[in-house]
């Protein structure tokens, strides 16, 4: 039986066998709908001077699964890192009065909605598409930081992006499609 793949390679450091092989990244899209405004916001950063590639353009919560990490671990820690937000406490309060949303309208946060293993793009990364959307009780969007990125610089900002302003601009790794999609 043939294969088109090759093998991982093995590298060898000191005493240990390290293994290169394709990399995972987790997507979120976070989708929030406000009591008196029928367009939901999306969340959304720009990436900034420091960022891998695609300077300038926005996108998802988007980052690679660490060592020791679930998926919805490394979506929780990307979250926190660019922009600010601990979507764990946002998704899951752990009192009913911390409980910022009325209904949970989807909720794919511990399990991704979408897989992709294709090797055609984006340097043959696996990637991990979570999501949420929530109806909240008030019309306040919650604040968002960058001052815990792991990079100084990796991000520009972050915002609540109205959904029907996404196609106002450029979106690294096809991010606006994956909005659509969800």
């Amino acid at each position: 039986m043939e294969f088109k793949s090759r093998p991982n390679k093995a590298h060898h450091i000191g005493d240990r066998i390290v293994w290169e092989s394709r990399s995972v990244a987790v997507n979120g899209v976070v989708i929030l709908y406000l009591p008196d405004n029928p367009v939901p916001y999306v969340l959304a950063s720009r990436r900034g001077p420091k960022a891998a590639d695609y300077h300038g353009c926005m996108n998802l919560l988007a980052g690679y699964m660490d060592w020791d990490e679930s998926g919805p671990e490394a979506l929780y820690r990307e979250g926190w890192e660019e922009v600010g937000i601990d979507l764990k406490s946002l998704v899951y309060p752990e009192k009913d009065n911390d409980c910022l949303w009325s209904e949970i309208i989807s909720n794919n946060i511990e399990q991704p909605w979408h897989v992709k293993t294709e090797p055609d793009e984006n340097r043959q990364n696996i990637s991990l598409r979570y999501g949420v959307a929530l109806r909240m009780k008030d019309s306040v969007l919650p604040e968002l930081s960058t001052e815990n990125n792991e990079v100084e610089g990796e991000v520009d900002f972050a915002e609540w992006l109205p959904v029907n302003e996404i196609g106002d601009y450029i979106w690294a790794f096809g991010h606006d499609k994956v909005i659509k999609e969800y």
